[in-house]
């Protein structure tokens, strides 16, 4: 065959495939009519043949859910249970979320249904938004003997994570992440050695995050409402602050003292617990969710390493003289007036992301018929007189 008529060959097929598709589909439209009708018609035995491979491959994801029912009914009425079994979970494995009720299908549908869940056994989900950190002072340090006047003052960062949800049923799930963020704060004090001056710190913060909550969802419609709590691991990769402080003279002239950020991570404890309170909206989008959280997570540890609050970093020291820091006074004692408070940092962040349910259609073990199969008796009772 030459390579023109194989050219010829390939086009025709990219053109006609469409059309058979189309062609295909329509005629998988009219054989679900079709069953349908026959259905309404009482014969049963000649749905399954009628539909043939439709619901696999030929019909729309709202007319192959149509086309299970339509079999899962058949074969209930047939007493063929295991067929009807295998219909409804093939339905589950096309729309994981459909849910049977009595208003829409019938009874017996409905019963059969309980036997069966799609919930997610696990859920993973992405993150990335802004935050912002809420200085907490436990108890003011200072470098003159006197009381000085503080003001915080807020500061913006960013996080980005993932998580993963254990849902223990519809509602019910314990969920755990991992996040970095960055975070800090600018923290001023007045008056410090006389009217006017300033001693300015502006934190900056890397940080992982390890959350474990407890969460409830709301599990129908598009827009759905969800909360947690839970308990939170916080551990400090760096911190650097940025020192300023301006002396005012009697003169009205003034010396500054600033410089470069200067890393004091050596001055925290880099390993912290916090407590979380969180809540949103998540929004439905084909089988996945878009969501919205609002999140506060309370320090519970102080972040200041008493120990090391008014020395330099000993790896900085005299080699003859490291790890001992009571040699070297740090420069944001003797340069910029400033001694960290022990203190908590809280942090408020909203974020936005992605949920991508990792769907699993399955018989449960135990089904939950029994409210159901009450309401059918007295049914059948009502009846019967």
């Amino acid at each position: 065959m030459s390579r023109a008529a194989q050219f010829l060959i390939a086009g025709l097929l990219t053109v006609s495939c469409p059309f058979l598709l189309r062609a295909q589909g329509s005629d998988c439209d009219l054989a679900l009519t079709h069953a349908e009708s026959e259905f309404s018609a009482g014969h049963f035995y000649s749905i399954p043949s009628i539909l043939g491979r439709c619901p696999e491959q030929g019909l729309s994801r709202e007319n192959t859910v149509r086309a299970y029912l339509l079999l899962c009914q058949a074969y209930l009425i047939l007493d063929n249970p295991i067929a009807a079994d295998d219909s409804y979970l093939k339905l589950l494995k096309v729309d994981p979320e459909y849910v049977a009720t009595e208003d829409k299908d019938p009874i017996d549908v409905v019963y059969l249904s309980k036997k069966f869940t799609a919930t997610p056994i696990f859920t993973p989900h992405f993150r990335i938004g802004l935050n912002t950190s809420l200085y907490r002072s436990i108890y003011s340090v200072s470098t003159e003997p006197y009381g000085l006047q503080s003001q915080n003052t807020l500061k913006l960062g960013f996080q980005i994570g993932a998580g993963l949800d254990w849902n223990i049923d519809d509602n019910f799930s314990v969920g755990a992440e991992m996040n970095f963020s960055t975070r800090g704060y600018k923290r001023t004090r007045t008056d410090v050695l006389s009217a006017g001056d300033r001693s300015e710190v502006t934190s900056s913060q890397n940080w992982i995050d390890v959350p474990l909550y407890l969460k409830y969802s709301y599990d129908k419609g598009k827009i759905r409402p969800f909360g947690y709590a839970g308990i939170a691991l916080n551990y400090l990769i760096s911190a650097d602050n940025l020192m300023v402080f301006t002396d005012l003279k009697a003169t009205g002239s003034q010396l500054l003292a600033e410089g470069p950020s200067e890393a004091v991570t050596y001055q925290r404890n880099q390993l912290n617990r916090s407590f979380i309170l969180g809540g949103g909206i998540k929004y439905k989008w084909g089988k996945d969710f878009l969501y919205v959280d609002l999140r506060y997570m309370g320090g519970l540890s102080n972040m200041a390493n008493e120990n090391m609050i008014y020395y330099q970093d000993p790896a900085k020291g005299n080699p003859a003289q490291l790890g001992n820091p009571n040699f070297y006074m740090s420069g944001n004692i003797t340069k910029y007036r400033y001694a960290s408070d022990l203190f908590r940092l809280d942090n408020v962040s909203l974020s936005f992301g992605f949920i991508r349910p990792i769907y699993d259609p399955r018989k449960v073990k135990k089904a939950r018929t029994k409210s159901l199969s009450r309401k059918i008796e007295r049914e059948e009772r009502g009846k019967t007189k």
